[in-house]
């Protein structure tokens, strides 16, 4: 017998069974036994021609699951192979089984992976294969779970939105993800010929490279910001964290997890910039800006501390609200507060600190300010403006005002004007009729007397007598005709005045001594108020002594049970026209009615019972007033008394003044 048998099995040494040949053989199979039932790996006698498993050790009996007494006597195919009979692999397929993995079938059906070794042997003469196997699956379980997890692994670091990368110790790249390709530009070939300081940008080698030494002397650096330069050239702004992996002890490599935060860096560039400028608007702005919480200022600019005096922030609120609008604050603060919407413009008070009051107008909204909810307030100073809106309607109430007095100048002026004209055209006819009648008076007054001398003459009878007192009527008749017709000459102007300097003041006191006998009489009581400061007039005394009593006699007939009368005189400097002297006279009457106030100055115009006067007085002293270069003012209000105002002029024209060629 050879020492090794070979029929396509595993050859195995013919030693390996030397104590079974030799010495005692109950010995020897004891020693068998031993190994067969202590093994762990199973094992199988099979007998070579017939496939009928001879042996099965107890591990071979616990794998395929079923009473060694059923195993022993069955083909081989049954548990140990799955070929059909005639396609042995070992027997018929000349197939050399060493270490191979092979499928076992349990009692079950189920087919369990074994690692299998068959080795040829011959005993008493027979071939028999001895098959050995060990139970693997699940090391094949647990290899599947590894290979599971290593691809889920995978797909999470390919998939994953982070830069991730694996470096040796000599910089080069070991694993990179999809992310960091994607981002670098770099594909997996490019990639292997680059090292991490090929894609670290210079202004962060410096910082990277005493980084890198850091991490592989074991120092563990929990955050990182770097940057890194792609394919193309653009910069990439990068976060992340990097360890080192060590192998018993010592360093291979780095492991670094990064994040793109280029987008981010530039918002919080954009961000910074943003508040920048919100914080420089905010400052300076030219209206004040403060921010409330809770009743007490927390921010404020620098308009809005200059405009109320002092620094405001952790000042109460209220403190620089006016009384009269600390309520509505409130409510507007606690509406913005629960509505979110901003309150709308108001013009309100508020206190400085010197504690007077300014004009604002105020606008609030809703914000969030250091994680609480605040409220901000635009206000603006308005004092300036209402201060303008007040000054602007007083001079719009002031100039309404002059265009009323103006208006009512123009039309009192246009009133003046249509009654001297109508007093010129008045003049004119009177002064024709007034030579006309002159001469028919004279010759009626001449032949009068001519009677009275004729009758004087003759015997005294009583119808002489009755003719004489006929004549005397006449007469008295015809003077008072001739004495109107002076009157009205005097109206037209024909009659020239003597103009010398005058004390208008005085023609004053000498007009109230000829008038205190009346004014006595009913109970009247002059007040005068003459200007000391009144300089002397051009002006004839006499005629304006006769303006003067005609205007007081009116008064006085205006008060029939007494009164007062006021009689002044005052300066006049109007702009652009020459200096006056006014003289006012002022009564407590009964007023003129408006529908007489036109009327006033026309000849024969008389409000009195009828033989009480021809009405010519306030006629010729329009006239006279008018020969001093001057006018006549009447106002009147029914019930409560009339004022009349004569202005003259402090120097006449030398027209006025010129001699009278007719005199």
């Amino acid at each position: 017998m050879s020492n090794v048998i070979e029929t396509g099995a595993v050859p195995v040494p013919h030693d390996l069974f030397a104590p079974a040949l030799e010495g005692n053989l109950a010995e020897n199979q004891q020693y068998l036994a031993t190994i067969l039932a202590t093994a762990q790996v199973g094992i199988l006698v099979v007998d070579s021609e017939s496939h009928i498993i001879v042996e099965a050790n107890p591990k071979a009996v616990e794998v395929i699951g079923v009473p060694r007494e059923e195993i022993i006597g069955s083909v081989c195919h049954r548990f140990v192979c799955v070929a059909e009979l005639g396609q042995c692999p070992v027997t018929d397929l000349g197939q050399c089984i060493h270490c191979g993995e092979r499928d076992l079938i349990t009692a079950k059906g189920e087919q369990v992976t074994v690692m299998k070794t068959v080795a040829s042997i011959t005993l008493g003469g027979r071939a028999y294969l001895v098959e050995t196997f060990l139970d693997i699956s699940d090391r094949k379980k647990a290899e599947q779970a590894l290979k599971l997890s290593e691809e889920r692994c995978r797909d999470i670091l390919d998939n994953a939105n982070d830069l991730i990368q694996s470096v040796d110790a000599n910089g080069a790249f070991i694993y990179v993800n999809r992310a960091w390709k994607r981002t670098m530009g770099y594909t997996d070939e490019e990639v292997s010929r680059l090292t991490i300081f090929d894609v670290i940008t210079p202004t962060s080698k410096k910082h990277c490279s005493l980084l890198f030494r850091r991490i592989m002397n074991g120092e563990r650096v929990q955050a990182v910001e770097t940057e890194f330069t792609t394919k193309d050239g653009a910069v990439v702004v990068l976060e992340g964290s990097i360890n080192c992996n060590y192998v018993d002890g010592h360093p291979l490599g780095t492991r670094g997890i990064f994040r793109d935060i280029t987008e981010r860096k530039r918002m919080q560039a954009e961000l910074t910039q943003s508040e920048d400028r919100y914080r420089k608007l905010f400052e300076n702005a030219p209206v004040a800006i403060v921010v409330q919480c809770d009743g007490v200022y927390v921010c404020a600019n620098n308009e809005a501390c200059r405009m109320l005096g002092r620094d405001l922030v952790g000042v109460d609120v209220l403190s620089t609200v006016h009384p009269d609008y600390r309520d509505l604050i409130m409510e507007r603060i606690r509406r913005v507060s629960e509505t979110g919407e901003p309150s709308p413009l108001l013009e309100q008070k508020m206190l400085r600190l010197d504690g007077s009051s300014i004009d604002v107008e105020v606008t609030g909204s809703s914000i969030i300010f250091k994680g609480k909810r605040a409220t901000q307030a635009v206000i603006r100073d308005i004092t300036e403006r209402k201060q303008a809106e007040e000054q602007r309607r007083e001079w719009n109430l002031r100039l309404e005002k002059e265009v009323e007095a103006k208006t009512r100048h123009l039309k009192e002026a246009q009133a003046k004007l249509i009654q001297s004209e109508k007093m010129a055209t008045l003049g004119e006819v009177i002064s024709g009729a007034s030579h006309e009648l002159n001469n028919p008076l004279a010759g009626i007054l001449g032949a009068i007397q001519m009677l009275r001398k004729s009758a004087l003459a003759q015997p005294i009878e009583p119808e002489l007598l009755e003719g004489i007192d006929v004549l005397e009527s006449i007469e008295s008749a015809a003077i008072r005709c001739q004495n109107i017709v002076a009157d009205l000459i005097r109206f037209s102007t024909q009659a020239r005045c003597s103009f010398s300097e005058i004390d208008i003041n005085q023609v004053l006191r000498d007009t109230l001594e000829v008038m205190a006998i009346p004014f006595a009489e009913r109970g009247i009581e002059v007040e005068l108020d003459p200007d000391p400061a009144v300089p002397l007039i051009e002006g004839d005394f006499v005629k304006l002594l006769e303006v003067c009593v005609s205007l007081l006699r009116n008064a006085q007939n205006a008060l029939p049970d007494g009164g007062t009368i006021y009689l002044g005189t005052r300066l006049v400097k109007n702009y652009g026209e020459p200096p006056q002297v006014a003289v006012s006279v002022r009564d407590t009457g009964c007023g003129i009615p408006p529908q007489n106030l036109s009327k006033i100055f026309d000849p024969f115009f008389t409000t009195k019972p009828a033989g009480r006067g021809p009405g010519l007085g306030l006629t010729v002293s329009y006239g006279i007033v008018k020969r001093h270069g001057g006018d006549i003012d009447v106002r009147s209000t029914v019930g409560k008394g009339t004022e009349v105002t004569v202005t003259v002029p402090l120097r006449q024209s030398k027209a006025e003044t010129a001699p009278d060629p007719y005199a």
